[in-house]
């Protein structure tokens, strides 16, 4: 495959682990001057995960905080958590 050219297919497949997928969202939330805000947000969403001991309204507030991300990093494209589509920009 060249350089530049990707298979949206494969990457939407893609699993990456949360701690890498924290690292990447600070490191552009940086790049874009809001880090103090996105570590703002995961320490809001660790939290309330923290208390919550139900296993459905865990994955809601992990879903709630992903949107979140996404809206702060400003959006664009298909937002996809555990295979579930739950936010996409037309």
């Amino acid at each position: 495959m060249s350089q530049g050219v990707f298979d949206a297919d494969k990457i939407k497949n893609q699993v990456v682990a949360e701690k890498e997928t924290r690292k990447r969202f600070l490191t552009h939330a940086r790049i874009l001057g809001f880090e103090k805000e996105m570590q703002q947000l995961f320490d809001k969403y660790d939290k309330l995960l923290k208390n919550c001991k139900n296993e459905q309204e865990r994955k809601d507030i992990g879903k709630l905080g992903a949107v979140e991300a996404y809206n702060l990093l400003g959006r664009g494209g298909e937002l996809y958590v555990d295979g579930q589509l739950v936010c996409k920009d037309s």
